[in-house]
């Protein structure tokens, strides 16, 4: 029991730390409100466990400040969500704990229970509804998955046509600006139909993920001399970016990880091997322009 105090308390006392960090970045009155509570109610279960546990308790402040950093790139929802996931597996402990405490500390930690259960739900609405980029992050995953499918299939069908990785590269890059004008484009005409976003904003939300997914799927083409390893590298390029996201949306909108991560390399490499072979066909009716 000693030992399981300690790691909640060391739990607790995190979460303490880390809402009340969340609370000092916002501006919003009424969340700044919401995670002030939430600080002090996390304070209240690490003072239940502590009763417990005789020496100091300390908790990781690397992983306070990883949290931190996830939390300005990616978002305090995304951040609360992983949190999320780590409170479930602890309130079923605290049940299985709860039958082995005397009364009196059984009915406090089933009321600790019902704190976590509630505020996480109340908390994530308020933050959802205060963070804005959560508007538009289904057209970063268009510019995303849109530039990925493209370009990669633009590489693809060099790989049949030429050996020479700068071309590749260098095409590679042309058409995704050409595309990703267009898609910010189609972005922007599409939001135009939508009031709870900027139209301006998706197209930029747009247009930057895609030029950012082109820039970085054309890089291997410029840095190494043969074409083969050129294009497995930036297929694995590719693939990372597509499982980092995939990842992101999963915790971010609580979605099943594996399904879709495989349903977006199976895209991914039906447009590969499709793209691969149309090149090939090109080279064998038309030899004189093989490069």
């Amino acid at each position: 029991m000693i030992a399981e105090a300690l790691r909640y308390a060391r739990e607790e006392l995190f979460n303490t730390h880390l809402y009340e960090w969340l609370g000092s970045q916002v501006s919003t009155p009424s969340l700044k409100s919401i995670l002030q509570k939430f600080a002090a109610e996390e304070r209240k279960h690490y003072d239940f466990w502590r009763r417990w546990v005789s020496t100091t308790i300390r908790y990781n402040r690397l992983r306070l400040v990883w949290y931190q950093l996830l939390a300005k790139v990616l978002g305090p929802t995304f951040v609360l969500r992983l949190l999320e996931e780590r409170e479930h597996e602890t309130i079923a402990e605290y049940r299985r704990i709860a039958d082995q405490l005397p009364e009196a500390e059984r009915a406090e930690l089933l009321h600790l229970i019902q704190e976590e259960e509630t505020h996480e739900t109340e908390f994530l609405a308020a933050v959802q509804e205060n963070e804005g980029r959560l508007r538009y992050v289904g057209f970063i995953v268009l510019g995303l998955s849109d530039a990925i499918i493209e370009v990669t299939g633009v590489h693809a069908g060099f790989l049949g046509v030429s050996h020479r990785p700068l071309i590749a590269g260098i095409a590679g890059l042309i058409v995704g600006f050409a595309a990703s004008i267009s898609m910010g484009s189609a972005a922007y005409l599409q939001a135009k139909q939508n009031t709870q976003v900027s139209p301006l904003q998706s197209a930029l939300y747009t247009s930057v993920a895609y030029l950012l997914a082109v820039v970085l799927l054309a890089l291997p083409y410029f840095f190494l001399p043969r074409m083969s390893p050129a294009f497995w590298s930036s297929v694995g390029l590719a693939l990372l970016l597509i499982l980092s996201f995939v990842y992101y949306s999963s915790v971010l909108f609580e979605r099943p990880f594996g399904r879709e991560a495989l349903e977006s390399i199976g895209v991914l490499g039906a447009t590969a091997l499709l793209s691969y072979g149309f090149g090939e066909l090109l080279r064998y009716l038309f030899p004189e322009a093989a490069l």
